[in-house]
């Protein structure tokens, strides 16, 4: 990584812990949710405050991202705006199974999961938006690898080989087609021992790209509660990508 400029890394830090919050929040909860130095979170919200970028709650002592964060980067990619289809059927989604829901995407070899809708269960998996998961070794990974051209796909596995962990953790391209091959046919994978210890992922593919990128959807939860949904998962999945995004794409043609 390129040297780290501390206060750009903050104010991104700051934004990502509101959009896993989506609430207002104080200084003193902002700084130990981020394991920042109060005096130094007191300073950044108050310069996030002037610029218009953050706002006062009610009693004066708690922040809340304005609407121009909102519009910032919305024309970036309209699909990921607040009420977008795509956000509307992953909403919906955690609604109807109280999983975890994933939107990733891949960025050199690793998946980015975009947008994270919380699990609302008792026991649930901790992940956010920004967290990082290798791509040829994850459930979501291999669901995007499976909308790749072959040769990059070969690439991607003779860079892992000759890396530093090819000794302990070399990737057979055989297998990882025959992987694939299961994955195109199916339109699903599911994953029930996963990067996370525990946790299980069932993923598919998404009949639209982002900014020319694949996308992958997941309902992310404990192993065991994804191998007694899986079926009704799965057709959870395939209604609400039916409901929300095709009925978009028949529109447009």
């Amino acid at each position: 990584m390129a040297r780290a400029v501390k206060s750009a890394i903050r104010v991104l830090e700051v934004l990502e812990l509101f959009d896993r919050l989506q609430r207002e929040a104080s200084v003193g909860e902002i700084a130990r949710e981020l394991g920042y130095p109060l005096s130094s979170t007191s300073m950044l919200l108050a310069n996030l405050l002037e610029m218009g970028y953050f706002r006062h709650g009610p009693d004066q002592r708690t922040y809340f991202p304005t609407p121009r964060v909102t519009v910032l980067g919305a024309w970036i990619e309209p699909l990921l705006t607040p009420g977008a289809e795509i956000m509307r059927m992953m909403a919906d989604l955690g609604n109807e199974t109280g999983e975890t829901i994933i939107l990733a995407a891949p960025t050199r070899d690793q998946v980015q999961y975009v947008h994270v809708v919380p699990a609302t269960t008792t026991m649930r998996m901790h992940v956010g938006p920004g967290t990082m998961r290798p791509l040829l070794a994850s459930g979501l990974g291999r669901v995007l690898l499976s909308a790749m051209p072959q040769e990059k796909i070969n690439h991607l596995v003779m860079r892992h080989n000759n890396g530093p962990l090819a000794t302990e953790d070399r990737i057979s391209n055989s297998a990882l087609q025959r992987e694939l091959a299961a994955i195109r046919t199916k339109g699903y994978a599911v994953v029930l021992r996963g990067v996370t210890p525990g946790a299980g992922l069932i993923g598919m593919l998404l009949p639209l790209e982002l900014s020319g990128v694949p996308l992958a959807l997941g309902i992310g939860g404990w192993a065991k509660e994804i191998r007694l949904r899986q079926q009704e998962y799965l057709q959870l999945m395939r209604e609400a990508i039916d409901r929300h995004l095709r009925r978009d794409l028949r529109s447009a043609a």
